[in-house]
């Protein structure tokens, strides 16, 4: 055995390896021994996009089934966005967006509206509840940068903070009987029912004994600012029919219903003198709750026939004024006047100059003074 070790050391000490092979002997290193890996347990980091929303869906998608929500009694949902669109453009000024990255839904906010207040305020609980559910089908609700509909971000924000956008949206707004923040429409409104608010009150405080009429008609053939003006139950028409522009009219109502009181008591029907029994009784035919009211008296304004002609002066029909003077109980009217009826004695033309028999043709009923004062 020894033998053999000297032979192969005197024949390696022969051997001289070239110089290349002596720099590749020289840098290699000893042989590291593999470092066996721990099994790490998976992440339960969420790394999905800020693009992706839930179960692999699109937040257009996840958010859509949301904003639809599900109603067992409703064939077709509301959109929910109909809560939070009021808010966004404070969510625009918060955040600093340009506001029409944000989207639209199909509910605004006018600035002139004086009944949203109330009803944002309302709508508060409605969305401390849409919080609760978006917040559970959603734990994550990443700011995706896009629009209300695809950016849960947005939505997260305005059901959480609720309380402070409402305060945003409702400081803009104006109070019921703000007259001075009417949007330009409601200012010409208004000026033109004032205008003739006006004329009625100058007219009833000009009334005098004699005078063939009271106040000019503007509304179809009465003046509805003096009935809502004397009448508690034809006000609250008149309220609701003007809604937020009330507030701006009542105070001429109160100066016409102070002026009424002073000289609606002498209107009394003037120049109805000629009397035909057969006629008068055709009058009272015209007026169908008649029978409630006690009859204070009758007469037509002229004994003659009025001939009523069309474009071409061809005779349509023949007629006399007349009246009927009525006083109606309180449970009828509340404004305690009596009436002025005026109701037409009406013949139509039959042609060749004759005349189908008389009937009555109601016109109008207007508040007076009754016989005996008020």
């Amino acid at each position: 055995m020894k033998k053999t070790f000297l032979l192969l050391f005197a024949v390696a000490g022969l051997w001289k390896p070239s110089l290349e092979a002596q720099i590749a002997i020289s840098v290699q290193g000893p042989k590291i021994p593999k470092i066996k890996k721990e099994k790490t347990a998976p992440s339960t980091t969420d790394n999905r996009s800020a693009d992706e929303g839930p179960n692999g869906d699109s937040w257009f998608t996840a958010i859509g089934k949301f904003r639809q929500g599900y109603d067992p009694d409703r064939a077709v949902a509301d959109d929910r966005a109909f809560f939070i669109s009021p808010y966004l453009d404070c969510y625009a000024k918060k955040h600093n967006i340009d506001r029409d990255k944000l989207g639209y839904a199909n509910r605004r906010i006018s600035n002139t509206d004086y009944d949203v207040k109330n009803q944002l305020k309302n709508e508060l609980p409605k969305l401390a509840e849409l919080e609760r559910e978006f917040k559970r089908m959603f734990p994550s609700r990443p700011n995706t940068g896009k629009g209300f509909d695809e950016n849960p971000a947005i939505w997260d924000d305005i059901l959480t903070n609720r309380d402070a956008y409402y305060q945003c949206v409702v400081a803009d707004l104006p109070d019921a009987g703000d007259c001075s923040r009417l949007s330009d429409i409601d200012k010409t409104r208004v000026d033109i029912y004032k205008e003739n608010m006006q004329k009625t009150l100058e007219q009833a405080k000009s009334f005098t004994t004699g005078r063939g009429w009271y106040v000019q008609d503007f509304n179809d053939g009465w003046n509805e600012y003096l009935r809502a003006a004397i009448s508690p139950s034809e006000r609250k028409q008149f309220e609701k029919k003007y809604g937020h522009l009330y507030a701006c009219l009542a105070g001429l109502l109160d100066e016409i219903a102070q002026a009424a009181q002073k000289t609606l008591p002498l209107y009394k029907p003037v120049g109805y003198n000629v009397h035909n029994t057969a006629e008068e009784r055709i009058l009272r035919s015209g007026v169908t709750d008649l029978a409630q009211a006690k009859v204070l008296g009758t007469g037509l304004m002229e004994s003659d026939w009025q001939i009523s002609k069309n474009e071409f002066g061809i005779p349509t029909a023949r007629f006399k004024h007349g009246m009927i003077y009525a006083q109606y109980p309180k449970t009828s009217t509340d404004d305690g006047f009596c009436r002025i009826i005026y109701v037409n004695i009406v013949q139509d033309y039959s042609g060749g100059g004759t005349y189908g028999a008389s009937h009555a043709n109601f016109i109008k009923s207007e508040p007076a003074g009754c016989s005996g004062g008020k």
